[in-house]
């Protein structure tokens, strides 16, 4: 079992991950919309695995949502950093990780190219459903919900 730790750089948004998978064998994928662009995110996800968002001060977090208005983007206002990603697929949360806020980032191969702006909204919907963790826990905060 992998546990990873990390956070935004104030570390007003923890995290952390269980997965059962090996670190060489979790490519993070780099979307290509303009948005994950900028903030150089490289998303990192596993069905299988866990996750546990624990936020320090509700206030100092936006949660974002663009594009098909479907997900909702966590970043922190402190700091600025974008730490994850979620949606409810089903009336069931689902996530991924920034792999830029884990401690072990540097331990991953390097990213994918992906383009999910090329889907519709039922089509992002049900790629999230089969590849994002779905064990998603948010610790310490309100229930942001979607």
């Amino acid at each position: 079992m992998q546990k990873l730790e990390g956070g935004c750089y104030c570390g007003n948004i923890g995290i952390r991950l269980e997965t059962e998978k090996p670190l060489a064998e979790l490519i993070p994928r780099a979307c290509d919309c303009d948005f994950c662009t900028m903030n150089g995110a490289k998303w990192l996800s596993h069905p299988d695995a866990k996750l546990e968002i624990e936020i320090q001060n509700e206030a100092a977090i936006n949660l974002f949502e663009q594009g098909s208005m479907t997900a909702r983007f966590w970043l922190c206002q402190r700091c600025g950093v974008l730490a994850c990603v979620t949606a409810d697929v089903d009336g069931k949360r689902r996530a991924a990780v920034n792999v830029n806020v884990l401690n072990a980032r540097a331990d991953f191969p390097p990213p994918m190219s992906v383009s999910p702006k090329e889907l519709s909204k039922d089509e992002k919907t049900a790629r999230w459903q089969d590849v994002w963790i779905r064990g998603v826990t948010v610790k310490d905060c309100w229930d942001v919900g979607l």
